[in-house]
């Protein structure tokens, strides 16, 4: 278990034994008696996670038969092993030593040099982390690497460093063709993570110097002078490391993931796919030998299978280096939007949904849409890539895929040669794109490489189902046997979004089912440097087994669903972090709240009693026909007995309710019943511990079973809100409210965090309050709480609202619109032409009905500041060579400010691409120590902003912000003789003729050159 995951359940325990059990041949008979044998072992020496409650002890009438507590779930403890628990520690513990070998800056200094020469000049964010990573001296470090920042580079950079420093890398990826595309980028020995731990646990390599020879090439290998280990099964080099040294005679079958010294540095990429067992076996050998660990990873993208988490965990403790600039995107708010979508901003659907990026239908409708798209993608010239979430879907689209390819042969295709059957089910013929889903490294397309799982190959021959390929990057050759064909290789047109990761292609189509997770979603619509697009399937297909489904009867919208795939956070926790959680007071107050609310609502009808529960409901019933039938009747229930606890008759207040407005339009009558019943919400009572949630009532506070119970219990919540509400005062700013410009008040983030923790609002949900709420005072409470997070921001709404609700009536229901008011308003004081911006925004075209608000801002921020990611760790600064002179430019206090900023990312990017045009430092930061601010106001956001403005002139508002490449709307009027180019005010001053043929107004903007149709002069 504890190689697979960080903790496990009962049922987990249990499947893997009946697995095991019944693979060793047991008889059906003595099964059932082995598994429970086994199960009771494995739990007995596994590390209970469970944190019972000691300090209330429940009545009677909350008890099992056995004495337990009703509220302690069968089988729903977590466990985990002390093994899990001690490798996470030794990781955590490895980051914090700095006593290996550090490279000196000279030969940092030479690696990007080199890299310059090499017609490759590495952005601020990429030169900050090569330099720390290859100074440091660390043992142990860690990189995160959104999607698109770089890594190749900066991976190449780091590689040459070291090298030049008389150091030597060994690059480890989980998967073999992750470690195949390290080779290439690094130019260096790599291998899988799986197969340094296969040396290090099935030989030792301390007793010998093993080799790894394919049967087929022993006789060659044994004449080179290896020799045969029978105990371990293994060749080996008699006279050791001298005769695989490169050059010696038994060089190609030298095993290289285990060859480190005290000078090596090993770089594991796709660290967060690795899991913690394997990792700290692999860290640990590392470490023992003297080398240094470089992981390379994004803890928001697709993890590890098995155990993991512990990268959360070395990050926490001790930072990490980040890359921060996109560089992947042709669009930058493209890239912004996908930072957004990444740390799961709702704000961030805007974007996609605005630029038409989601696609809505049954399911066949999509993925004839997918393969649509992406053939004519194709057909334009463009790198596509189709993904799906299922094995079943990708063995459809490939079909489809070969069809198309078949039919655009012609008559060839009537007679398509000799085919081969697949392990997807699908035909192959010659011309065929397909992949291998298996490592074999006896099928060695060179002495160095082999056929590995996620290689992508096109057909030239078949023979009696082997295939003869080639690699589609490599080019290199390789025969496949047909058993291996018919067992581990499908077509290639189409794939997994987890066999995506790491792809970089020009445009995306991924289907999606709305069950994906956060990090699915984005490693999904990170893929295209072009565009990205998702075909989310939102109606049933037709089946009348479904149609009675939830989700059938009250479909969610587009929108909701994908809400909540980014509220969906499966980032793997580690065993360590799960256990700190379960004495968190955010989590204790949770689990105390619900409990709370049972044993109100138990005990109110206990004290009723069954007869006359019983007579509610038939009287119920006879003032309102059918509403025991409808959804919500439990609660209205419910609220009928505690409002008989406060000696008020449930059935007069409920005739009341019914009498005062018509039910016959209701879609549920109980839930508008219950809506109805009192003003509050809260029962018929006052409130109680939590502002939204029902007192005890006096009549179960002098209950001699239920009395002293339920004040245990509400003072427990009392006392656990009022421990998370100080702690949210007195910490860092949460994750949920960080998209404001400023921090909210003390009190609204303490209030907050007692409602989401109560609620059970998930730490990956960013929506404030979570989702809206329907019970009466909840959504009342919620409201309440919505209005004060906006507070702060009323004044930005009163200015800047009426313009905003001028673009569009759907910013009115965008919960993004008074932060957006605020950005506009601070715009406006750093004296950017915010009015100017937002009309130009709302006439490019008409938003979408849903996150109107936020594609405003997307449509704004392409103009205001590159793709950057937020600085995290303010003890590491990314450095460009003009930031020693900030201190001479701003001032001291005002530059300390501004390299404190999250923003100190996106100006160190916006700086150097000016400085790249033509600015100097001086003319950039001319007058800005002067610049008046406005409390809460960010200087260094505001001077990006001037900044960007100043650099990039912001088209108006007739001119088509996503033109037809190949459209020119001027190409028809004579140019005039006088047209010039205008460069930046601060450049030589340079007046060049324009030939008539290119007649276009030139803007440069922050990545890519872009032509606005017009005249110059």
């Amino acid at each position: 278990m504890e190689n697979r995951r960080s903790n496990w359940q009962v049922w987990h325990v249990r499947a893997e034994a009946e697995r095991q059990i019944r693979g060793a041949g047991a008889s059906p008979k003595r099964m059932p008696g082995l598994v429970d044998q086994v199960v009771a072992r494995a739990l007995k020496i596994s590390v209970s996670m469970a944190r019972p409650e000691r300090d209330i002890v429940e009545p009677e009438p909350q008890r099992r038969r056995d004495g337990s507590s009703v509220y302690s779930v069968a089988g729903a403890d977590l466990f985990t092993s002390t093994k899990v628990i001690a490798a996470e520690k030794r990781l955590v513990e490895a980051a914090s030593r700095t006593d290996g070998l550090a490279v000196d800056e000279s030969a940092v200094d030479m690696a990007l040099m080199e890299s310059v020469a090499n017609g490759v000049t590495l952005n601020a964010g990429q030169t900050s982390l090569v330099r720390e990573m290859a100074t440091s001296g660390a043992r142990l470090q860690l990189a995160i690497a959104p999607a698109g920042s770089g890594k190749t580079t900066a991976m190449r950079a780091l590689s040459g460093a070291w090298i030049e420093g008389g150091g030597q890398v060994l690059g480890l990826a989980p998967s073999a063709a992750a470690a195949a595309a390290l080779r290439s980028q690094i130019d260096t020995s790599t291998d899988t993570l799986a197969k340094l731990v296969h040396e290090l646990t099935s030989r030792d390599p301390n007793a010998r110097t093993w080799l790894d020879v394919p049967i087929s090439e022993k006789n060659e290998a044994k004449a080179a002078g290896a020799r045969w280990d029978p105990q371990a099964r293994s060749w080996y080099a008699p006279a050791g490391a001298k005769q695989v040294a490169e050059g010696a005679p038994l060089a190609p079958w030298r095993v290289s993931a285990t060859d480190i010294g005290p000078k090596t540095l090993v770089v594991l990429d796709e660290a967060g796919m690795a899991d913690t067992i394997s990792l700290d076996l692999a860290v640990q050998f590392v470490l023992d030998r003297g080398g240094s660990v470089r992981l390379i990873g994004d803890d928001q993208q697709l993890a590890a299978i098995g155990a993991g988490g512990v990268l959360r965990d070395i990050q926490t403790t001790h930072g990490a280096c980040r890359l921060t600039e996109l560089v992947r995107f042709v669009d930058p708010a493209e890239g912004a939007a996908s930072l957004a979508l990444r740390e799961g901003r709702p704000e961030s659907l805007g974007f996609y949904l605005d630029r038409d990026r989601v696609h809505v239908g049954d399911l066949a409708t999509m993925t004839e849409d997918v393969f649509g798209a992406w053939q004519a993608d194709r057909g334009k010239g463009l790198d596509s890539i189709m993904l799906a979430p299922t094995r079943e879907l990708v063995s459809e689209l490939n079909q489809r895929a070969r069809a198309h390819r078949l039919e655009g042969a012609g008559d060839d295709a009537v007679d398509e040669g000799p085919t081969v059957r697949l392990a997807d089910g699908n035909l192959a013929s010659v011309g065929e794109l397909i992949i291998t889903r298996s490592n074999d490294r006896r099928l060695r397309s060179s002495s160095t490489d082999w056929v590995k799982n996620g290689d992508r190959w096109s057909v030239l021959q078949i023979d009696d189902g082997q295939l003869r390929v080639q690699h589609t990057q490599s080019g290199r050759l390789v025969t496949l046997p047909a058993d291996y064909v018919s067992k581990n290789t499908e077509l290639g047109y189409a794939t997994t979004v987890h066999t995506a990761q790491g792809v970089s292609v020009d445009t995306m189509h991924g289907l999606a089912s709305g069950d994906e997770s956060r990090q699915q979603l984005y490693t999904m619509l990170t893929r295209g440097k072009q565009s990205n697009h998702v075909y989310l399937e939102v109606v049933g297909d037709g089946d009348p087994h479904s149609v009675i489904r939830p989700e059938m009867t009250h479909p969610l919208t587009p929108t909701d669903l994908l809400e909540q795939i980014l509220a969906r956070d499966d980032a793997p926790r580690s065993a360590t972090t799960m256990l700190r959680e379960q004495s968190e007071p955010a989590t204790l107050l949770g689990q105390a709240t619900q409990r709370y609310l049972d044993a109100l609502y138990t005990a109110a009808e206990h004290q009723l009693g069954a007869e006359k529960v019983a007579a509610l409901e038939a009287d119920a019933e006879r003032v309102v026909p059918d509403v025991t039938e409808q959804p919500a009747w439990p609660a209205l229930r419910a609220h009928l007995i505690l409002t008989s606890a406060h000696g008020v008759d449930p059935i007069v207040q409920l005739r009341s309710a019914a009498e005062s407005r018509e039910l016959d339009t209701a879609g549920d009558t109980a839930a508008v019943l219950d809506w109805r019943l009192d003003d509050t919400g809260l029962r018929g009572g006052g409130r109680g511990p939590l502002p939204w949630i029902p007192g005890v009532p006096s009549s179960l506070s002098e209950n001699t079973v239920w009395g002293s119970y339920l004040v245990q219990r509400a003072a427990k919540v009392t006392d656990l809100a009022a421990t998370v509400r100080e702690e949210a005062a007195t910490g860092t700013t949460p994750s949920w409210a960080s998209a404001g410009a400023g921090r909210p008040a003390d009190a609204v983030l303490g209030d907050v965090a007692v409602w989401r923790a109560a609620m059970l609002v998930d730490d990956g949900d960013r929506r404030p309050t979570g989702r809206a709420q329907m019970q009466k005072a909840a959504a009342i409470w919620q409201r309440k709480l919505n209005e004060r997070l906006v507070g702060d921001r009323a004044p930005a709404m009163e200015e800047w609202g009426p313009q905003i609700a001028a673009a569009s009536r759907a910013t009115g229901s965008d919960p993004f619109a008074p932060i957006l008011a605020e950005r506009l308003a601070a715009m406006a004081r750093s004296g950017v032409d915010a009015a100017g911006m937002l009309r130009r925004a709302a006439a490019t075209g008409t938003l979408p009905d849903d996150h109107a608000a936020a594609a405003l801002w997307w449509r704004i921020s392409r103009h205001l500041s590159p793709a950057v990611a937020e600085q995290v760790d303010k003890d590491r600064h990314v450095e460009a060579a003009w930031t020693p002179r900030l201190p001479e430019l701003l001032g001291q206090d005002r530059a300390a400010e501004v390299q404190a900023s999250p923003w100190w990312p996106t100006l160190v990017t916006t700086v150097d691409r000016a400085l790249q045009r033509g600015w100097s430092v001086e003319d950039l930061f001319r007058s800005e120590a002067d610049q008046p601010l406005e409390p809460g106001d960010d200087p260094c956001q505001a001077l990006i902003w001037r900044l960007s403005v100043a650099m990039d002139p912001v088209p108006d508002e007739h001119y088509d912000a996503y033109p037809d490449e190949d459209e020119d709307l001027w190409e028809h009027v004579p140019l005039p003789d006088d047209a010039v180019v205008m460069l930046p005010p601060t450049s030589p001053s340079i007046s060049t003729r324009r030939s008539r043929t290119n007649h276009r107004r030139t803007w440069w903007t922050r990545s890519t050159r872009t032509t606005w149709s017009g005249s110059c002069s």
